[in-house]
């Protein structure tokens, strides 16, 4: 639990700093990774921020639940390889995330890599992708996550 309050903190002065930034640069959205291994079938869901540090590269934040009791805050970097005029994106990325159950019995650290596709609709960018955990304190590696969402351009 004492990550899971730095990474909040973390968070909040991240938007905090990010709101004087340019416009064009900030998106919020939503997120799931729904998990395709039976029989569990794993539902994550949450809310997103990105920030673009460059025209190919971008952080990411993300906080949120799962229908398996579990809650979540992570980080991610991305990097956009192909941007075909910027419709659409292919990208790369990888990230932590701390996840905890939510009736205190447990935590873990994963490590994940990811790899999709963003489109830009006016001010939406819908995406979707394949991501893998590796978590730590396990040693164990999950490979098979489908990551959707969409984010709002402010």
């Amino acid at each position: 639990m004492h990550y899971f309050k730095h990474f909040v903190l973390f968070f909040l002065f991240f938007f905090s700093c990010s709101v004087k930034a340019q416009e064009r640069n900030i998106a919020v959205g939503i997120v799931s990774d729904f998990q395709l291994e039976s029989p569990s079938y794993v539902l994550y869901y949450g809310v997103q921020g990105k920030y673009e540090l460059t025209d190919r590269q971008a952080l990411q934040l993300q906080a949120g639940f799962s229908n398996a009791h579990i809650g979540f805050v992570g980080a991610d970097y991305i990097y956009h390889l192909f941007r075909f005029n910027r419709n659409p994106s292919i990208y790369v990325g990888a990230g932590t995330a701390y996840e905890y159950l939510t009736n205190g019995a447990g935590d873990e650290i994963a490590f994940n890599g990811q790899a999709g596709v963003q489109f830009t609709v006016k001010r939406f960018e819908p995406y979707i992708g394949f991501k893998s955990k590796f978590y730590f304190q396990a040693e164990a590696f999950d490979p098979s996550y489908i990551n959707i969402g969409v984010r709002f351009r402010l």
